[in-house]
């Protein structure tokens, strides 16, 4: 007899196909970011070809001398040109700006299925980028930059898995409760693939680099030969540890740090609460990146 499916693991399948199909419905990204980004990456870049590229896009223009005029610089005379920005904040933190203003708009969004008001999301993306970037430092992983991009990208497979969610809304609560599962493995059960697949594929779409769009796909489930184990563990870390709505169920809240996180830190569970303390002070340096750009 030919292998009976069960209707249920038909609609699944098909409800799959749909997601992967509206990935790749996403719009692409800006041509003016996707340009910087390019140029960014390449060895002869100089600060004024980077300068070029950020004039043509307003937004950014302004984010960048914010940023390099921010008190937390500490430089007593403002910086009025674009090109004396770029050599302030060098080429690291000019991709991270970079990928903000990209996201802003998109994290900015109300997420009803997520039940994430008006910028919620924007709010929790930018806290763990900011304690993945202050980990990352403590931590003395080369470029925390790096992480504050992987943290502020993590959950964007969320903006696509909303309306999913949304619609299996009560199911998805029942058996988070009832089985004691943080949500992303209750969208693995009903959806075959959970937020961070979601982002890990919408990752790709935009050709974002390998171990960014690794990062973003492995944040809650770590495997160690991922092209840079550091960095999922990082964003991993940071999600669990961002000190934000802390009063929920941390299981259900999806913050746990997993134990391939621990292994790659090299942290033992008494290095995690002193860590965690010295997080909350450490965030205050951040507080201009809260602002949208």
């Amino acid at each position: 007899h030919p292998m009976v499916t069960s209707p249920a693991s038909v609609s699944a399948r098909r409800r799959l196909d749909e997601i992967i199909r509206s990935v790749h419905r996403l719009r692409p990204l800006p041509a003016s970011a996707t340009r910087l980004l390019k140029e960014l990456d390449d060895p002869h870049a100089t600060a004024r070809t980077v300068a070029d590229l950020i004039a043509l896009d307003q937004a950014l223009t302004a984010y960048v001398l914010k940023v390099a005029n921010s008190a937390a610089m500490g430089y007593l005379i403002p910086c009025a040109s674009i090109q004396e920005a770029v050599v302030r904040l060098g080429f690291k933190q000019i991709r991270s700006l970079t990928y903000s203003t990209m996201a802003a708009g998109p994290l900015s969004a109300r997420l009803s299925g997520y039940r994430l008001g008006d910028q919620g999301l924007w709010y929790h993306s930018v806290v763990v980028a900011s304690s993945a970037h202050w980990l990352a430092t403590a931590l003395h992983y080369p470029d925390p930059e790096k992480a504050y991009v992987a943290g502020l990208l993590h959950d964007i497979g969320k903006l696509v898995l909303d309306q999913y969610v949304m619609a299996d809304y009560n199911q998805i609560v029942k058996i988070m409760r009832a089985q004691r599962l943080p949500m992303w493995q209750v969208e693995q059960q009903l959806f075959g693939i959970d937020h961070a697949g979601v982002g890990g594929l919408a990752a790709t779409h935009w050709q974002f680099p390998n171990e960014l769009t690794e990062a973003i796909r492995n944040h809650h489930a770590l495997s160690p030969d991922l092209p840079d184990p550091r960095l999922a563990a990082l964003v991993n870390l940071a999600n669990a540890l961002a000190p934000e709505n802390q009063t929920e169920d941390p299981v259900l809240a999806g913050k746990i740090i997993h134990p391939i996180t621990m292994e790659v830190l090299k942290l033992t569970p008494e290095k995690i609460a002193p860590l965690s303390e010295r997080l909350k002070e450490g965030l205050f340096t951040y507080q201009d990146r809260l602002q949208l750009p």
